[in-house]
C-alpha cells in the first residue's frame, strides 16, 4: 500500500513537472499591435492615419487565430510579411472618426525574422464593402 502511494505521488510530480516545463519553455507567438486614427474631412470623406505599429509576442494560446468577421461598415487591418499574405486580417465596426486599435496575428507556422519587412494596411469600408479610405505603413521586424 505504501509503495503504491509513493509511486502514485512520484508519477504525479513527474507529470506536473513536465507540464510546467512545457509551458515555461514554449516560444511566444508574434503579433502586431496597430493603432489607427480615422478623421472625417470637411468634404465628409474619411482619411486614415496609422499612428503606431508595435511588434510584440504573446503566449501561443492567446494569439489571434483566424480572421475576424465584422459586418460593414468596418475598419479593417492586415499585415503582409515581405509583401506576402502572412497574417490574419482583423476588423472593427466603423463608428466614424476616432481611434481604432487592432491586434494582428500571424498565420500558423509564420514567424518573422529580424530584418523582415512588414507592411500594415488599414482601410475604411462603407455598408457595401467599398473602400472609402486606406493607408499603410512599412516597418522592419526587430
Amino acid at each position: 500500500m505504501r509503495k503504491g502511494i509513493i509511486l502514485g505521488v512520484g508519477i504525479a510530480v513527474i507529470f506536473v513537472s513536465l507540464v510546467a516545463i512545457f509551458f515555461f519553455t514554449i516560444e511566444g507567438a508574434p503579433i502586431l499591435k496597430v493603432k489607427a486614427e480615422v478623421v472625417t474631412g470637411a468634404d465628409g470623406k474619411p482619411t486614415v492615419r496609422i499612428i503606431d505599429v508595435e511588434q510584440s509576442e504573446v503566449h501561443p494560446l492567446k494569439a489571434p487565430r483566424g480572421h475576424s468577421a465584422e459586418l460593414f461598415p468596418s475598419v479593417d487591418a492586415v499585415a503582409f510579411l515581405n509583401l506576402r499574405m502572412s497574417c490574419y486580417w482583423t476588423s472593427k465596426k466603423y463608428q466614424g472618426a476616432g481611434t481604432y486599435e487592432f491586434v494582428i496575428g500571424f498565420l500558423k507556422g509564420v514567424k518573422p525574422k529580424e530584418g523582415d519587412m512588414i507592411r500594415v494596411y488599414v482601410k475604411v469600408c462603407d455598408e457595401s464593402g467599398k473602400t472609402l479610405a486606406s493607408n499603410y505603413r512599412d516597418m522592419m521586424w526587430e
